[in-house]
């Protein structure tokens, strides 16, 4: 039997990419339009609610955070990030049929399904990318997501503003591009024979085995603490910039336009930005350039939730942006280069149990919180990543000096 070569690692990060990007352009639909959509359906407490299925995502899906690298292992890494596409084109399809609150309900519950594909695409990158291209290449997969936060709210807010769609339509075309997607993957990419044996012990054994192994390792609890403020801090602001916006949007215009340009305006600089700082990690370490990400992140926050005005609030939405896509990818490329290769791919998706409770924590406290104005969850997660900057300075440092962060580990 002849076997093919392995896609190179330029065009695995190409292929994950387009995919993270066309990924989040749909699920920055759903975060930006889900105040109107609810308020469209004339849902009572929409505000609460917008909270509520944030978190409700990130319920459904943490119990199987453990498996997908696991699975990946087993099955191939490829099976599982084609799932991920196709199960997301169910969910944008059943949200585009939902004019009433359960079928929402039940469309978000199902995007628990469709998470566990980026650890995945780290890990197979991380074993194509050569040792001193791992943060230009992390930073790079990195900001595809944040593009796609940006184009999504760009594109989606012009769409329902400047043609005949509506939002249900928008989900329609969100469905057909994640099929596209799955297909794409599915023909082009040619992922790499695993470097280590896989365990004969059954799924559910060898998952814990390599939760036991990652959770053993000191640096781990220090970057999953970090990565679960960043969570935290990112959900309490995410689900209420939209309402923020609305309450002192007043110039008579489409709110979806509004809140498209100024959260897709704000996503897209901070790409950019993040790319130049994953290149800034590669010379001067992740560590420090993690820590700077977080110094502004604190200020961002509480501004935030202090301004009245369209244009300061679109630059210190930005700024946040920024900071937080750099955080993020500081963190994965600390964890690239930490974890051995035969425990990555799962120690990678890991790292969504962080970012789960994060997404449940934070959203559900926003909703308590959203009760004392904006500034609430603003506040709220301002102080989440004042925790997490202490953290960084205090024992980040110390337990992961530069000089070891760019040996690969395994």
């Amino acid at each position: 039997m002849v076997h093919r070569a392995a896609s190179s690692w330029r065009l695995t990060l190409v292929l994950f990419f387009v995919t993270s990007v066309v990924e989040s352009y749909g699920y920055s639909h759903v975060l930006a339009f889900l105040p109107v959509y609810l308020e469209g359906m004339r849902v009572q407490h929409a505000t609460t609610w917008v909270g509520v299925l944030s978190a409700l995502t990130f319920i459904v899906g943490l119990p199987l955070v453990p498996m997908w690298g696991v699975w990946a292992n087993r099955h191939g890494g490829k099976a599982v990030i084609i799932r991920s596409a196709y199960v997301e084109a169910v969910v944008f399809a059943l949200l585009g049929l939902s004019h009433r609150l359960p079928g929402v309900v039940v469309a978000m519950s199902l995007v628990g399904f469709q998470l566990g594909n980026t650890g995945i695409m780290l890990s197979s990158l991380r074993r194509l990318v050569p040792d001193n291209r791992v943060g230009s290449a992390i930073s790079t997969f990195s900001v595809a997501s944040p593009i796609g936060m940006a184009l999504g709210p760009l594109v989606g807010g012009w769409l329902v503003h400047g043609t005949a769609f509506t939002l249900h339509d928008l989900y329609y075309v969100d469905a057909a591009l994640s099929m596209m997607t799955g297909s794409m993957l599915l023909v082009s990419y040619r992922e790499a024979a695993p470097s280590h044996n896989v365990s004969p012990e059954s799924a559910w054994r060898a998952a814990w085995s390599s939760v036991r192994f990652t959770f053993n390792l000191p640096v781990t609890w220090l970057l999953f603490g970090i990565y679960g403020l960043l969570m935290v801090t990112r959900q309490m602001v995410n689900p209420y910039v939209p309402v923020a916006i609305e309450q002192f949007y007043h110039h008579g215009g489409s709110i979806t336009l509004a809140i498209g340009a100024m959260v897709g305006l704000a996503a897209l600089v901070g790409a950019l930005i993040t790319i130049v700082a994953g290149r800034l990690g590669d010379r001067v370490g992740f560590t420090k350039v993690l820590s700077w990400a977080f110094a502004v992140i604190v200020p961002a926050a509480v501004l935030l939730g202090f301004s009245r005005h369209l244009l300061p609030f679109g630059v210190i939405l930005t700024a946040f942006s920024a900071a937080v896509s750099i955080s993020g990818a500081m963190i994965f490329a600390l964890f690239s280069t930490r974890i051995p290769a035969s425990h990555r791919t799962t120690a990678l998706n890991l790292v969504y149990l962080p970012m789960y409770v994060g997404g449940i924590v934070g959203p559900l406290a926003a909703s308590g919180l959203i009760h004392f104005g904006v500034v609430g969850p603003f506040g709220g997660a301002a102080l989440a990543a004042l925790m997490g900057s202490l953290v960084i300075f205090r024992k980040l440092r110390e337990a992961a000096p530069e000089p070891e962060l760019h040996i690969t580990a395994g």
